[in-house]
């Protein structure tokens, strides 16, 4: 029996042998699917990683770009705002000389209605002059027709000079009603 028994033990044994060899296979064959898995999610992580770095790289430069472009808004918003300053200044200097043209303009007006009036003055005057000389040449020379024809002739001289004023009168006027 005792060699029925080595036999057993060595059949055992073999057995136990190829049990473990195949759970060993198996483990292999396992523990090989694992590195694989393993293996493809490195793969997986890695594309990740490159990918935020791309990702990582484009913003950068995008950031840079945004950096320069926020910069020259910056540079534009300040020249704008230059210009803007200069345009106020001479908007305000623009509406000084106007308002110190109106003011001129309104001085030249009431000077020029004042002469019109001394004008008209001096020709109401020149007017009763002749009226009065008139009468004086009538009374000593007679009735003559010499003198109202010369009368009348400077009468048409005069009255042509008035509507001359007047005409430049109301163009002052109309000028520095539409000044104000």
């Amino acid at each position: 029996m005792a060699g029925t028994d080595s036999q057993k033990q060595l059949l055992t044994l073999i057995r136990d042998y190829a049990a473990e060899k195949s759970n060993g296979e198996r483990r292999i064959v396992n523990l090989k699917k694992q590195i694989q898995q393993l293996q493809s999610q490195i793969d997986a992580a890695n594309a990740e990683l490159e990918n935020a770095k791309r990702l990582k790289e484009t913003t950068e430069q995008e950031l840079k770009g945004y950096e320069v472009e926020l910069a020259m808004n910056q540079a534009t918003i300040q020249t704008l705002e230059a210009s803007i300053a200069w345009i106020h200044n001479e908007i305000s200097t623009v509406g000084s000389d106007v308002n110190a043209l109106k003011n001129e303009g309104g001085a030249l007006r009431d000077k020029f209605i004042n002469q019109m009036l001394e004008f008209n003055t001096k020709i109401r005057r020149f007017h009763e002059l002749m009226i009065h000389s008139i009468q004086k040449e009538s009374c000593i020379r007679g009735p003559s027709g010499d003198v109202l024809h010369q009368y009348f002739c400077v009468l048409n001289v005069v009255h042509g000079m008035i509507q001359i004023c007047t005409i430049e009168l109301y163009t002052w006027m109309l000028f520095s009603s539409l000044c104000a």
